[in-house]
């Protein structure tokens, strides 16, 4: 069982390499900390059990204090720059879907209401390769 905790530990390292998000490093101190066991002959379901409960204590009492100092912040892009802009529809909003036109090019437009082209729409966020837009206020 050790050569098992030790693959386990080096999964949980590399999803942990690959996303970055904080999750896979602290079962692997739980698989640490069953190798141990595992390497003293302690029974296997004290083996699961102890892994269990180890990583999800460390996961919840270490992520938290981590995130804090770790800092993950978004970097803006340009298209960001068009959130709050006002624009005009270049095709109706069908089924929740449509298309408006930014600098001679055409993006998706996501939105809740049904419109139709050449209405007004503020953009409220980017999801993806898409603009989530809602009917602009009339003044």
């Amino acid at each position: 069982m050790v050569i098992v905790w030790a693959i386990v530990i080096a999964v949980a390292l590399l999803i942990e390499f690959v996303t970055y998000e904080f999750y896979s490093t602290w079962f692997a101190g739980g698989g640490l900390v069953a190798m141990v066991l595992a390497a003293v002959d302690v029974n296997l379901e004290w083996q699961i059990i102890v892994f269990v409960v180890v990583s999800l204590a460390m996961l919840l009492s270490m992520r938290p204090f981590v995130k804090k100092f770790i800092r993950t912040e978004s970097v803006p892009t340009n298209a960001d720059s068009n959130i709050g802009k006002v624009v005009k529809l270049a095709s109706a909003v069908v089924e929740g879907k449509g298309t408006i036109k930014i600098n001679d090019v055409v993006w998706t437009a996501v939105c809740q209401e049904t419109l139709k082209e050449g209405d007004e729409v503020v953009i409220t966020e980017i999801s993806g390769n898409k603009y989530i837009v809602k009917k602009a206020e009339e003044k």
